[in-house]
């Protein structure tokens, strides 16, 4: 499921796009085939099924790799609560972008849909999408998650909750690699490339001895998002200081989007273009696309999130690969991957007819016994207390999670300094073309040099940002583009709660 993780219209989108891409593999298993209550669900306002006539609940999103066990999920809930019958929409997270904003300015939106990842909550809220949740979900089903869930400026606003993550925030930007592939290009599967340099001649070498029928790296280039990501995450560990939730770097304390980390990322992907070293069907294929032939062995890199382990021991599991830490410049690591806050994902419509038993799917949805199917099958981290340490089973996807500890710092979300700022997020207009857009034109050929182009892209985005915090000091809100520079931050440490409470 691309649930996880993700961009918001600040070009911060946060966990999302991290949140916005997630997968699945296992067997399924939760409570909704049980015929008892969800654990938590006692004591909740939509406990027990509504009785009367059926209804339709409809759900919309874009977790492509979670499909096989929501589909079970599903037939068990519908089995559980006989009255209600879910109508499932999957879409494409480019697809789901554009297709939520016509269905809700024409009044016909979804019960339940995430978030995209071109939007802030704080938008989406003010555009009167989702319906505050907590007239649905009590405590007790609010303590099943982890400490840092549920947070002004995040998930909730005005201290109402809107929406609740996919999955906890992690990078989605290491690589995987095809082990046999190295093996036939002479390199050691056990010891993959470091810097650039050794990432690029890798890819050759695989390319070359491929003859055809393998290729270096592969990406699903229609989709920008994933583009902006890899821009973002491999500049930062450069030193860039760029980071999903907020539009300006953490070091520079302005749009550097023309820095010579991103710049260098930049060029790492032409020289690989100019190698030959990408698939051919690289720019003309989705992200799930180019997951499913790196499955069938025709690439020796991708990059990805968590999710696609699952979905490659489900559907390869004679694919010998192995998880590694993106590679960092030639002269050396100058940070780290930035680890945002846990983002919004799903929420209730705001035209929702049937709220409580849309917040019965929310309940069965993130059970312990369902999410530990996930966790288990090797589609995301859980969000839910103590998941992740019991269920978790595949040794790739446990050695994802050790290199996301070790190459990855939790960052300071802006919003959660100064929860006001949600009204600079509001009137953020979102520049293009964005950082994921030049670097795809790099890949496509299209843009011979992305000097110029980024550093157009970063004074666009220094006077977007000014404008938005006028715009939302003449509403009324107490911003001020200091907020968003954090004086007590360091690359190499998690930015903490105390860290908010001393920089005031």
């Amino acid at each position: 499921m691309v649930q996880k993780r993700k961009y918001a219209a600040f070009l911060i989108g946060s966990a999302l796009i991290v949140q916005i891409i997630t997968a699945c593999s296992a067997s399924p298993a939760n409570t909704a085939s049980t015929g008892t209550p969800a654990a938590g669900t006692s004591g909740n306002k939509a406990e027990a099924a509504p009785t009367g006539e059926k209804v339709t609940l409809r759900v919309m999103d874009w977790a492509d790799s979670e499909k096989p066990y929501r589909e079970k999920f599903m037939k068990d809930f519908e089995a559980k609560y006989p009255n209600i019958k879910i109508e499932y929409t999957l879409m494409s997270v480019d697809q789901f972008q554009n297709t939520i904003t016509t269905a809700i300015k024409s009044g016909d939106a979804p019960d339940l849909f995430p978030i995209p990842g071109n939007m802030s909550l704080s938008m989406a809220v003010k555009g009167e999408w989702y319906l505050p949740l907590d007239d649905y979900l009590d405590d007790a089903f609010k303590s099943r998650f982890i400490d840092g869930v549920f947070v002004e400026g995040s998930t909730v606003l005005n201290g109402k909750l809107y929406s609740i993550p996919a999955l906890s925030s992690v990078p989605s930007t290491l690589v995987y690699y095809n082990k046999q592939l190295f093996r036939d290009a002479g390199l050691n599967p056990d010891n993959p490339p470091k810097t650039y340099s050794e990432f690029r001649e890798a890819a050759k070498k695989i390319t070359e001895a491929g003859k055809g029928k393998a290729y270096g790296i592969i990406e699903g280039g229609k989709q920008i998002g994933r583009w902006k990501l890899a821009a973002m995450d491999w500049s930062a560990l450069g030193g860039s200081g760029l980071n999903q939730q907020s539009p300006i770097s953490l070091v520079t304390h302005d749009a550097n989007y023309d820095s010579k980390a991103v710049v260098d990322v930049m060029n790492l992907f032409k020289g690989m273009k100019d190698d030959g070293s990408f698939h051919p069907k690289t720019m003309s294929i989705s992200a799930p696309e180019a997951r499913a032939l790196f499955g069938e062995g025709q690439a020796g890199f991708i990059l990805q999130g968590e999710w696609s382990i699952g979905v490659w021991k489900r559907d390869n599991p004679n694919l010998d690969f192995g998880v590694m830490m993106p590679p960092v410049p030639d002269d050396g690591q100058k940070g780290f991957l930035p680890k945002s806050t846990i983002g919004p994902w799903i929420g209730i419509s705001k035209t929702s007819k049937h709220p409580k038993e849309a917040a019965l799917y929310l309940k069965e949805y993130f059970s312990k016994e369902y999410q530990s199917v996930l966790v288990k099958a090797g589609d995301r981290f859980s969000i839910l207390k103590d998941v992740n340490e019991t269920a978790s089973e595949i040794p790739q996807f446990k050695q994802y999670y050790d290199i996301v500890q070790k190459s990855s710092r939790l960052i300071p979300n802006p919003q959660i300094r100064n929860p006001e700022l949600t009204s600079v997020y509001g009137n953020y207009k979102d520049v293009q073309p964005g950082v994921g857009d030049i670097l795809q034109g790099v890949v496509a050929g299209a843009i011979k040099d992305p000097t110029a182009p980024l550093k157009q892209y970063s004074d666009l985005v220094n006077k977007a940002l000014d404008t938005a915090i006028a715009k939302a000091k003449s509403e009324g809100a107490k911003v001020d583009k200091n907020d968003f520079t954090f004086s007590n931050w360091s690359s190499d440490k998690d930015y903490l709660e105390q860290d908010y409470k001393s920089i005031k």
